[in-house]
């Protein structure tokens, strides 16, 4: 057993033919054809339907391109780590992160190419519906995104790996009429005016309590949290904002100003905020190490 004869096998079960597989690995058909036949006689089974509509995996098929998978993942980690502590490292890393997180990148960026100045990254700002579609079709290798509960069902073939959590709170002035207890009921929002983070967990949780208590007054929504801040210290409205970021990074930047309640009566809201990838792709080795820079600047303090 070869491992070209691998690779072969699952860019066969990818296309779904031969003539594809070939083409996308630059090699003859008749070299893919003849490999395979090779594989298959020394496993002694039949590892593929071929027939004019295209080439289906067989059951025992299906359960070799799953060990192959794991194998292959095996030898790339294995010629990663030989190379791994050499300034000539050289591969291409795709990392999105929704808005809110991207000044946190900065910091660990630079330290990551400084160690790594070989290593082409390309960084993109998306919502976190956009970088699950991206994960889920291996276009994005890792990706930064805040999960609550309305995501659930489009994680079934994705891995989450936590970084921090929180509940979803109200910020207001401390002069404001709403902010003379700890907490607050969710009927007293309703005659408040709100400005919300364009983000889609605050989306959701705005749609859901809309749904359960009745509409509200947004007088904008934005990505640009210094506007949100700016609003909220202004005493012109109150947000709604997890509690998920370090100490002095969130709308607490202004303590003297702004005030956090808890909402009482609600159910709370469970916000996590963490790297999403494919479950059936390990991250690389790159990918891994990059993870670790984030996760040191972003741990809280």
């Amino acid at each position: 057993m070869k491992i070209e004869q691998l690779e072969y096998v699952l860019e066969v079960a990818k296309s779904g033919a031969i003539s594809k597989a070939s083409e996308n690995l630059h090699v003859t058909q008749s070299a893919v054809s003849q490999s395979i036949t090779a594989l298959e006689k020394e496993l002694g089974v039949v590892l593929f339907h071929r027939a004019r509509t295209g080439t289906l995996p067989t059951i025992q098929g299906k359960k070799v391109i799953q060990k192959a998978v794991e194998i292959l993942l095996k030898v790339e980690e294995l010629r990663e780590e030989i190379k791994e502590d050499s300034k000539d490292v050289q591969g291409k890393l795709t990392f999105a992160s929704i808005p809110i997180y991207m000044p946190y990148l900065l910091e660990p960026l630079a330290a990551f190419k400084a160690d790594y100045p070989n290593v082409e990254i390309e960084i993109m700002e998306q919502e976190t519906h956009e970088i699950i579609n991206d994960i889920t079709r291996f276009e994005l290798d890792i990706g930064l995104i805040t999960l609550h509960d309305g995501l659930k069902d489009k994680m079934e073939n994705l891995d989450f790996q936590l970084l921090n959590k929180g509940e979803m709170k109200v910020f207001a002035h401390k002069d404001s009429a709403i902010s003379v207890n700890d907490s607050i009921e969710p009927q007293a929002l309703i005659n408040e005016t709100i400005v919300m983070y364009d983000g889609d967990y605050v989306k959701w949780f705005v749609q859901n309590f809309i749904a359960e208590f009745g509409s509200l007054q947004i007088l904008f929504t934005s990505n640009n949290t210094d506007v949100i801040k700016k609003a909220v210290i202004q005493n012109m409205a109150i947000t709604f904002s997890p509690e998920l970021y370090k100490e002095g990074d969130t709308l607490l930047v202004n303590q003297n100003a702004i005030k956090k309640m808890n909402i009482l009566n609600h159910q709370p809201v469970h916000i996590a905020f963490g790297f999403v990838y494919p479950n059936k792709k390990t991250p690389s080795l790159l990918a891994r190490k990059f993870m670790k820079y984030i996760e040191s600047a972003m741990s809280p303090n």
